[in-house]
């Protein structure tokens, strides 16, 4: 029955997790199936038959830190697929990514549901912005966009994602900047901001090679986050990949910086298997949003 299952997902133009284990996850990226590493998938694979024929490349991690690729097909270097209402550029990095985090869909939906009458009064500041798809989604709600990261490769692949998406990549503002730089500079300026969507990696360089460290720098980063929405926001989602930085703790920082009244949700990101299971990314999210702009009936977190 599961092997039908993952027939009727094979031939699509999407994605999907179809097993996990032994330290590594099979996924399916339009039409290419892939292997790459989960340390956290320290259990035996749920359908090992589906492992064993018809792969298209394995990503293999170096002892000495990074890695690469071994193709057994050939694969286009960037080829667009869909997951649910969403348009992407799948791209096969030499850093073992596919483009973009599919764990992060339920953020994506979340944003395209929260009640707001007036969306263009809703400023978004999108930090460690990456590729773009929950700017796009942004952009599809109506919210005006200001997209930060420090890959110009990346806010360029962000650009094709919108215009993939049928929208306008001139109502965003692209910026490759150091994030704290950006922020920094934004309240001298005196721009404002009421929401704010945050990716931070536990260790990062800017385009002039500066630092970021998650433990060092997230508590400055939100200082001036408050500055720029006056202690005010609308909404802040903050996704990390730290083991360190659980849940509790990242509900716990928010918590620290918001004072008003609001809904707090915190837990897993995790993608559905095509076995049923659901597969931790490892990371963790934590969400507030004022009340007036609670979504309706969409799921975000595997809760605790």
């Amino acid at each position: 029955m599961l092997k039908n299952t993952y027939k009727n997902f094979k031939d699509t133009n999407s994605y999907h997790l179809i097993d996990s284990g032994d330290r590594l996850k099979l996924e399916q990226i339009g039409p290419y199936k892939i292997i790459r590493p989960a340390p956290e998938a320290c259990y035996p694979k749920t359908l090992p038959d589906l492992w064993e024929k018809e792969i298209d490349a394995i990503y293999i991690r170096s002892d000495e830190g990074g890695g690469h690729w071994e193709y057994l097909t050939l694969i286009p270097q960037q080829f667009p697929i869909s997951i649910q209402d969403f348009n992407v550029y799948a791209k096969i990095t030499s850093f073992g990514h596919i483009g973009f985090f599919p764990e992060h869909l339920n953020l994506w939906n979340f944003l395209l549901n929260l009640r707001i009458k007036n969306t263009d009064t809703v400023n978004v500041l999108n930090l460690f912005a990456y590729t773009g798809l929950s700017t796009v989604a942004c952009v599809k709600k109506g919210f005006h966009v200001c997209h930060v990261d420090s890959s110009k490769g990346m806010v360029e692949l962000a650009k094709m994602n919108i215009i993939l998406n049928n929208l306008n990549e001139n109502s965003v503002r692209w910026m490759v900047e150091d994030v704290k730089k950006f922020v920094s500079r934004e309240i001298k300026r005196g721009k404002t901001y009421n929401g704010f969507i945050l990716d931070p990696p536990s260790f990062g360089r800017g385009p002039k090679n500066e630092i970021w460290k998650l433990e060092q720098h997230i508590s400055g980063l939100l200082d001036d986050l408050m500055m720029l929405c006056k202690g005010s926001p609308l909404f802040i989602f903050l996704t990390c990949y730290s083991s360190d930085f659980t849940p509790i703790i990242l509900e716990r920082i928010l918590r620290t910086y918001i004072k008003k009244d609001g809904i707090f949700l915190s837990g897993e990101l995790t993608i559905k298997e095509v076995s049923g299971h659901l597969f931790s990314s490892g990371g963790a999210c934590c969400i507030y949003i004022q009340n007036e702009l609670y979504p309706d009936n969409v799921p975000i977190f595997r809760h605790y």
